[in-house]
């Protein structure tokens, strides 16, 4: 009985140790195309190329529970042609033309994210404050790091973001999260043209990272 308490008291002691750095991500996404290719997508097509750009993580902590739950979409230059092919089809009175325009100037000058998150406890999702103890940063394949130039809570009706971002659930916070695409020459970050974006999420209870990768 003394044998089984103390292994007891041990098996405890390395799940307390274990806890804060459990992390959870989906296998094995599908990789991705960075290219700035034109296609001629229908409305019907955006659910499957929604899926594709869309990556999510989870970090559990064995005393906290999940401590954070994201799911970003990358809206690159082939999620944008697919996302205005499916508003078009919606809304029938749009410009496609000057859609495609605006987001294809959008998609050059930065990367940009939808992501949805929730936590256990909803103090703890802030990551648009100052103060937060969320750092959310952009690495590429050679481990290059960009800070974001804006985080957003975005309020978006229940409606429409179901059906462009239905990864939402009713206990989902929405951000948008865009990072800079650097200008000049001598800046180290090659983002997409390195065939690899991390996004991630570091908090003093763990991290997680999303990932995207090149076909």
């Amino acid at each position: 009985m003394v044998a089984l308490c103390l292994r007891s008291r041990v098996l405890r002691l390395w799940l307390a140790c274990a806890a804060p750095l459990v992390g959870c991500a989906e296998a094995s996404p599908k990789p991705v195309s960075f290219s700035d290719a034109t296609h001629d997508y229908r409305p019907t097509d955006y659910l499957s190329v929604y899926e594709n750009w869309t990556r999510h993580a989870r970090l559990v902590h064995l005393d906290a529970g999940t401590v954070i739950e994201a799911w970003a979409t990358y809206k690159s230059w082939d999620f944008r042609q697919a996302y205005v092919a499916y508003y078009a089809s919606i809304y029938e009175d749009s410009d496609r033309a000057a859609l495609m325009r605006s987001q294809l100037e959008a998609s050059r000058a930065s990367c940009e994210f939808h992501v949805a998150v929730q936590t256990t406890t909803d103090k703890w999702n802030d990551l648009e404050r100052k103060n937060t103890p969320w750092r959310v940063t952009l690495l590429d394949a050679t481990g290059a790091e960009l800070g974001p130039t804006s985080i957003q809570v975005v309020k978006l009706p229940e409606l429409y973001e179901s059906k462009f971002f239905p990864s939402r659930t009713e206990f989902t916070r929405s951000y948008e999260i865009s990072f800079a695409r650097p200008s000049n020459g001598g800046q180290a970050f090659a983002g997409p043209a390195s065939g690899r974006l991390i996004l991630r999420f570091a908090s003093p209870m763990g991290r997680i990272e999303l990932v995207w990768d090149e076909k």
